[in-house]
């Protein structure tokens, strides 16, 4: 089974700072946490530039598609302490769990 991508979260490491249905709406989000960038259009941009590799070789933010599950947590509970990857996209633990049966 397949973890679906259901919209986009932005990280700073390791931290999810910004989630939504929409690149812009997840960037929004994270542009509250955010000094080095002005405008949403600048953090945008340096999302969509940005590998997402981009984690491993510092502490600039970077963009993930993710599961419907991670982005339900994060509005209804707040960023999960830990989440993981399952083919591309971000998801909670429990995902990648039920997945894996």
């Amino acid at each position: 089974m397949t973890i679906e991508s259901r919209g986009y979260i932005v990280a700073s490491e390791s931290a999810i700072i910004g989630a939504g249905a929409t690149i812009e709406e997840a960037a929004g989000e994270a542009l509250e946490w955010l000094d080095d960038y002005e405008t949403l259009e600048a953090l945008i941009a340096d999302l969509r530039k940005t590998p997402e590799t981009a984690h491993e070789k510092g502490a600039k933010p970077y963009l993930r598609r993710a599961s419907a599950g991670l982005l339900k947590t994060c509005h209804h509970i707040g960023p999960p302490d830990s989440w993981t990857d399952r083919d591309g996209v971000a998801c909670t633990a429990e995902e990648a769990a039920d997945d894996t049966r």
